[in-house]
């Protein structure tokens, strides 16, 4: 499939499509000389969905409390 047609499949752009391959994360194929033009297949995305899955995530740390060492309570 084309970048376009990844991008419908996707649901997202074709720039987002575009950065994907840049940053190594989804993989496609090169037709052609040079640059040549990108085709994805279905297993490329089927690839990059599975790795996308997201995972629970544990709680944040408690945040520790604040002391201010330079003010000084009277009492």
């Amino acid at each position: 499939m084309t970048v376009r047609q990844a991008a419908a499949r996707l649901e997202v752009s074709q720039a987002t499509v575009y950065a994907l391959i840049a940053a190594g994360k989804l993989r496609c194929l090169r037709v052609g000389l040079k640059r040549g033009c990108i085709r994805i297949t279905e297993d490329h995305i089927s690839e990059f969905l599975r790795g996308a899955e997201s995972r629970p995530c544990a709680p944040p740390p408690p945040s520790p409390s604040h002391r201010f060492k330079h003010i000084r309570v009277k009492g």
